[in-house]
């Protein structure tokens, strides 16, 4: 919000500065433009005419902003840059998992996990829901908390292409599936980088 007021009051500051220096240069040219502009019957407020200016001033220039990014830059540069200001730790988190290509756990408030990777970086502030490819999944125990691994979707995918080929003999390069799970972010009760090493050290088997 005050960074909305802040670029407002900087367009503002431009629109009468450009209307100072016009006056300085050819003063008749604000008294043939307000002439000009008299079929619109809108005197006041004062200098009306020069807010509105100052506002069309600020869209070009907003426009010209976003498509000269839009050319210089990739499409997530804006997103990212967006996320490294405004964007909380969950955001940050699946920017990271995109970026680094690291694998993300879970943890749902119903004790629901799910181990996996996010491919599309969330535009900050935007939406309550978060996309994950899920590659384990299982729940944690409500007393001890302990995470038992239930399904593992590498395992279920490879079934499920190798029963398409044999029954339509389909080329597995042509073969799309999509496991992607949508999580909304307020049932999100925590999440972490996820490392192998570190599960199968924290869940050795007892003797």
């Amino acid at each position: 919000m005050f960074e909305s007021v802040g670029i407002g009051i900087l367009i503002i500051t431009l629109g009468f500065t450009i209307r100072t220096i016009l006056e300085f240069i050819y003063k008749p040219i604000i008294t043939k433009t307000k002439y000009f502009l008299n079929f619109v019957p809108i005197e006041k407020p004062n200098y009306f005419w020069t807010v509105i200016f100052s506002c069309i001033i600020g869209l070009i220039i907003i426009w010209l902003s976003n498509y000269i990014i839009r050319k210089k830059y990739k499409n997530d540069e804006p997103i990212i840059w967006a996320i490294r200001q405004n964007g909380d730790e969950i955001e940050r988190l699946f920017k990271d998992s995109v970026e680094k290509g690291f694998a993300m756990q879970i943890t749902l408030k119903n004790n629901k996990v799910y181990v996996g990777f996010s491919e599309t970086i969330p535009i900050p502030q935007k939406t309550n829901y978060l996309t994950i490819t899920p590659i384990i999944s299982g729940y944690r125990d409500s007393e001890t908390k302990r995470l038992h691994i239930t399904t593992d979707y590498f395992k279920v995918v490879e079934e499920f292409i190798k029963d398409i080929e044999e029954q339509i003999d389909e080329n597995i390069d042509s073969i799309h599936l999509n496991t992607d799970i949508i999580i909304k972010q307020d049932e999100i009760l925590s999440a972490s980088v996820y490392e192998q090493k570190i599960y199968d050290r924290f869940n050795k088997p007892s003797e």
